[in-house]
């Protein structure tokens, strides 16, 4: 999952915040990569120091973040360079590395530089929408 995914359901009602929600239910496990943690800890300093509801958003983001799965820097590295060379922005390489590495059932982003690949390696990438509709059998997981 991608920063702005995760910022998304924070702040926003929608698909973004129902995932979340799901994810705390038991129905998904959530995976995040040490660079997507420290990206959505960036955002929310630069960009929603002010908000009113930066102190819910930051205890939901806890109660997130301990809920799911945290995949250590350490653990996908080695990789990060080699998926900079095949994305057209290297900054979605860790993201993309860290999601090999653990082997993740799909990549969920709205970003427009991962979706046009579709999939990294075997594994796919999908809008928010399109995982809660397979999440709900209302579609299968290209």
């Amino acid at each position: 999952m991608d920063a702005n995914t995760i910022l998304s359901g924070l702040f926003f009602r929608g698909n973004e915040r129902a995932l979340l929600l799901r994810s705390l239910e038991g129905e998904l496990a959530l995976v995040f990569a040490e660079d997507v943690i420290e990206e959505v800890y960036t955002v929310l300093q630069d960009s929603f120091a002010e908000h009113p509801d930066l102190p819910t958003a930051l205890r939901f983001l806890e109660t997130i973040f301990e809920a799911g799965e945290l995949v250590a820097r350490r653990e996908y590295r080695a990789e990060v360079e080699g998926w900079a060379r095949r994305m057209r922005d290297h900054k979605d390489a860790p993201l993309a590395a860290a999601s090999v590495v653990a082997e993740v059932d799909a990549l969920v982003t709205g970003d427009k530089d991962l979706l046009v690949l579709k999939q990294i390696g075997t594994i796919p990438i999908l809008r928010t929408k399109e995982l809660l509709e397979h999440i709900d059998g209302r579609s299968k997981v290209p």
